[in-house]
C-alpha cells in the first residue's frame, strides 16, 4: 500500500494528537469524524471551517486551551485550503460595518513593512 505524504496541517495535527497522548482513533471518534475522512485530512485537503474549531476542541479539552496552536490550526489549514485563516475571516464577518477601518489598517500596515 503506498502511503501519501501528510500535508503541513497534517503533519501538525500528528504531533498535537501524540502530544495530548490520544491515540488517533481517539482523535477522530472525539472530532466526531470517520478515520478514512481523518487519514485524507491528514494527506489532502485541510478541513472546513466548523470541523478546525472542533479539532481545536477536542485538543484543549484534553490538554487545556492553547490559542497559539488554534491559531496555528487555523493558519495551516488556511494555507491548504488557500483560503483567509477562519479566526481572521469571522473577525471580518462579525463587524461587517467595520470594512472600511479592516482595509485601511490592513493597508497601512502592508505599506510599513
Amino acid at each position: 500500500m503506498k502511503h501519501r505524504q501528510k500535508t503541513a496541517f497534517g503533519a501538525y495535527l500528528v504531533n498535537e494528537i501524540k502530544k495530548a497522548e490520544l491515540s488517533q482513533e481517539e482523535f477522530y471518534t472525539a472530532a466526531g469524524i470517520k478515520k478514512p475522512y481523518f487519514y485524507n485530512l491528514l494527506t489532502a485537503t485541510p478541513p472546513p471551517t466548523e470541523l478546525q474549531d472542533k479539532i481545536a476542541d477536542v485538543l484543549d479539552k484534553k490538554t487545556g486551551i492553547d490559542d497559539t496552536r488554534r491559531k496555528r490550526l487555523y493558519d495551516l489549514a488556511a494555507e491548504g485550503r488557500s483560503e483567509i485563516p477562519a479566526d481572521i475571516a469571522k473577525l471580518i464577518r462579525d463587524n461587517p460595518a467595520k470594512l472600511d477601518m479592516i482595509r485601511t489598517a490592513l493597508i497601512t500596515m502592508l505599506r510599513a513593512q
